[in-house]
């Protein structure tokens, strides 16, 4: 009886430690198999609920959840003042794998954190920077933005319902930043390289979640003659939408597809796939293939393009047209955008559309 009773407390002690294995947590490194990563976000200014930059990140980082069970905290800073706190707080913590901030506005506090606390890593989206322990990604602006362009410039001389003979399109911005003046060189680029006479006002609604200013704006550019307008201007952007239906205009979205807000006046969006760069460098981490530097992508690599799905705006066969030609040339390597304004006028004269 003495023996099977022993024998019983040694299984029992044997099933125990099993059990107590499996429940252990795993060691710190990124590498160790079963580990399951802790990923921080820091969205922009704008927050969830902006239809665009934040939504896709957040988009990205809970698909990536989904996908590859890692766990994740957020933080939805109210301004730029927030940023520092923010991704320090998450430093001192210590237990983030990898912590992600959006937007090159976040690149002075991010440069500031990121030196103080050099083992951490970051991703940065949208962003230029060079530091050992970022990763930078972003897309090529001037590409994104210049199909828009493309569609301006030729529709505002079409017979399209809501054209007028004015010549005049419009592109409004969120902020006042690099990447963002990129998407506006893209943009005038693109109406030039093809409508070279083209008058291109130019609005900062200096604020990503101000709708309200973003609208007044927008109708401010309609009643001046615009036609077609690019929105690159966060949660901003809902007010130019609004405003294009309110005038009997047109209007671009950009980031994540919009057309569906305003479809039969949102003619397409310059999209690019925020999501799939967040959710790229998470799944980076857990294969062990993450790294510093500066990853940039653009057409060539599907990171960005014209997106027309859900509109109700039929473009004319010959604009249709010559949106394919020209998306096939940029994907092939043989038209290169400008990428700064001051480059634009020598480009457009070595560079225009033969129809």
């Amino acid at each position: 009886m003495k023996k099977l009773l022993a024998m019983l407390l040694a299984a029992g002690m044997i099933l125990s430690l099993a059990a107590c294995s499996q429940n252990e947590k795993p060691s710190d490194s990124s590498q160790d198999p079963g580990k399951t990563l802790k990923i921080g976000l820091v969205l922009g200014t704008g927050g969830l609920g902006d239809k665009n930059f934040n939504d896709m990140a957040y988009e990205g980082i809970t698909q990536a959840q989904a996908d590859l069970g890692i766990v994740f905290d957020y933080v939805e800073p109210s301004s730029i003042s927030d940023y520092t706190p923010n991704l320090r707080s998450m430093c001192e913590a210590e237990e983030y794998d990898l912590i992600i901030g959006l937007g090159t506005d976040m690149s002075d506090s991010l440069t500031e954190v990121s030196e103080d606390f050099p083992d951490q890593k970051f991703s940065h989206i949208d962003s230029f920077l060079e530091l050992p322990n970022v990763s930078s990604v972003s897309t090529k602006w001037q590409e994104q933005t210049f199909m828009a362009g493309v569609v301006a410039g030729l529709g505002t001389k079409s017979d399209m319902e809501f054209a007028n003979e004015e010549n005049v399109i419009g592109v409004i911005l969120g902020q006042e930043n690099p990447s963002l003046r990129r998407g506006i060189v893209g943009y005038i680029a693109g109406a030039k390289f093809v409508n070279p006479d083209v008058t291109v006002l130019e609005g900062n609604v200096d604020n990503f979640n101000d709708p309200g200013t973003g609208k007044e704006m927008a109708l401010s550019m309609y009643n001046q003659g615009a036609d077609f307008i690019q929105a690159i201007a966060g949660a901003s952007g809902m007010g130019i939408y609004n405003a294009s239906n309110e005038a009997g205009a047109y209007s671009f979205g950009v980031g994540a597809n919009v057309n569906y807000i305003q479809p039969d006046n949102i003619v397409g969006t310059s999209a690019r796939t925020v999501d799939k760069m967040v959710y790229n460098e998470i799944k980076a981490m857990v294969e062990g293939t993450w790294s510093a530097g500066m990853h940039v992508s653009g057409m060539k690599e599907g990171a960005v393009g014209y997106d027309a799905t859900d509109s109700n705006v039929k473009l004319p066969d010959d604009i249709q047209k010559a949106v394919d030609e020209i998306t096939q040339m940029m994907i092939d390597g043989e038209l290169v955008p400008p990428e700064s304004m001051d480059e634009i006028d020598a480009w457009v004269a070595e560079n225009q559309y033969a129809k």
